[in-house]
């Protein structure tokens, strides 16, 4: 299927110079000509990042959910070119449209797709996109991946104003300039709209509850962007909202001085949760996550098999193996899926080069982490930790995303874009562990 034709390509440095008008623009707010550096050089990245995931789908791969996603658009463009009462479907349920669908079209390869409501939301993104693009596939990309690297910078100026300004050069390699993090969190994906929202939500909550910044744009803003994340990826409001409600507790215990008892409370705190989490429906989100997982990954095995029957890389790594998802097999489980999504693969595991990048990042986040907890000592490392609600809020959302990830993730390949969502919270974990140590380190000096 070829969706990138040479009218992209002659589009693509139009938009790219509109795109990077609007940057310039946007940093003049930023004096500091090291953070104003950092802001470009993001921008750079995710634009790069667009282009180069939009060429990996049509050319190494020929298939993917993007071009999914893009077609689905198309389809809603074309319906409603058709016939103007179409418009009426933008509104209905995902079943209701996959109904239609099959009734227009039937088209087996896309099965499954239409029904499942996020999948049918960025369809539509794409659709409304696609009048402001010439329907172009490329350029529409473009758009996913700046709203990516719009929502990331947010994220990174949260992270670095509470990090007091300090460690900033390593912050932004933590949180901006990572790999996975800027080519899969840049094309037409649910990723990156999800890694966008995310840090547009916790700027404006940062701003309205840490800053006392209040304003009916923020306020309106995000109810739009949770509402949003919630048809896409709900589990990622939920766990939010878990690091939201620990930070309030983590505030209620601050009277508290001794670590011990402090920590014992919200270990106590945390288990409440997770019981109540897992005793409601949760189960049942964390299992239609896992079916639609498995939806796409069979979707992309017949793909493939069409095309290349005999190529041994479509089934690599490939595992769907039947899940326990009750309370007490996920708990029992739990560590095993929390070490899996942080730090594999590992690097003799990879049969493919993205997975091979994809190593080597979980391989320096497992360095990383061994590193911190060694300047500290195991007992400082989380001592420190819960002396800070954010670095302890950070770690407790990156924890229950892997959590999430790994019990309904199948393959290495998805699991590394799935799992960019997480990194720049486990990063910032560390960031802030680190300044920790230094912060010690220099009293001592």
């Amino acid at each position: 299927m070829q969706n990138i034709t040479i009218f992209d390509y002659l589009l693509l440095p139009v938009y790219l110079y509109i795109f990077y008008i609007i940057v310039k623009k946007i940093s003049v707010k930023y004096p500091d000509e090291e953070l104003r550096r950092y802001f470009f050089i993001s921008f750079y990245l995710h634009m790069f990042g667009a282009v180069a995931y939009a060429m990996m789908v049509q050319y190494y791969y020929g298939y993917g959910d993007s071009f999914v996603f893009y077609s689905g658009g198309d389809f809603l463009n074309d319906q409603l070119l058709k016939d103007p009462a179409n418009i009426k479907y933008f509104f209905k349920p995902a079943a209701e449209v996959k109904t239609w669908f099959d009734a227009e079209v039937g088209d087996l390869s896309y099965a499954g797709y239409f029904g499942i409501e996020s999948n049918l939301f960025i369809m539509k993104i794409s659709a409304l996109l696609s009048l402001i693009c010439f329907n172009k596939y490329l350029i529409i990309t473009l758009f996913f991946g700046f709203f990516s690297f719009a929502g990331l910078w947010r994220l990174f100026l949260v992270f670095k104003e509470i990090n007091k300004d300090k460690e900033v050069r390593l912050l932004a390699w933590a949180i901006l300039f990572v790999p996975s993090v800027w080519f899969w969190g840049s094309g037409l994906i649910k990723d990156s709209i999800c890694i966008g929202a995310i840090g547009f939500i916790l700027y404006f909550l940062y701003n309205l509850l840490i800053k006392k910044e209040f304003s009916i744009r923020s306020i309106l803003s995000l109810i739009v962007l949770v509402y949003m994340v919630l048809i896409i990826k709900n589990y990622i409001i939920i766990a939010l909202a878990v690091g939201l409600a620990v930070f309030v507790f983590y505030k209620f215990i601050t009277p508290f001085k001794n670590i011990v008892i402090r920590a014992f409370i919200i270990l106590m705190f945390l288990f409440a949760v997770l019981v109540v989490t897992f005793i409601t429906n949760f189960t049942d989100q964390l299992q239609l996550l896992a079916e639609e997982s498995m939806v796409q990954v069979d979707a992309f095995k017949r793909n493939y098999e069409a095309a290349q029957n005999d190529d041994e890389r479509s089934r690599a790594t490939l595992e769907m193996k039947e899940m326990d998802l009750s309370l007490g097999g996920m708990i029992a489980n739990s560590p095993v899926k929390v070490f899996t999504c942080l730090y594999r693969p590992f690097i003799w595991e990879s049969r493919k080069i993205f997975i091979l990048f994809s190593s080597l990042e979980s391989l320096l986040m497992l360095l990383s982490t061994l590193y911190i907890m060694f300047k500290l000592k195991f007992f400082g490392f989380f001592r420190e930790m819960f002396n800070n609600p954010f670095i302890l809020v950070s770690f407790i959302i990156a924890i229950f995303f892997a959590l999430i990830i790994g019990f309904t993730t199948y393959n290495f390949g998805t699991m590394a874009r799935y799992k960019i969502i997480l990194m720049p919270f486990y990063f910032y974990t560390l960031v802030g562990l680190y300044t920790a140590y230094t912060d010690k380190k220099k009293e001592f000096v």
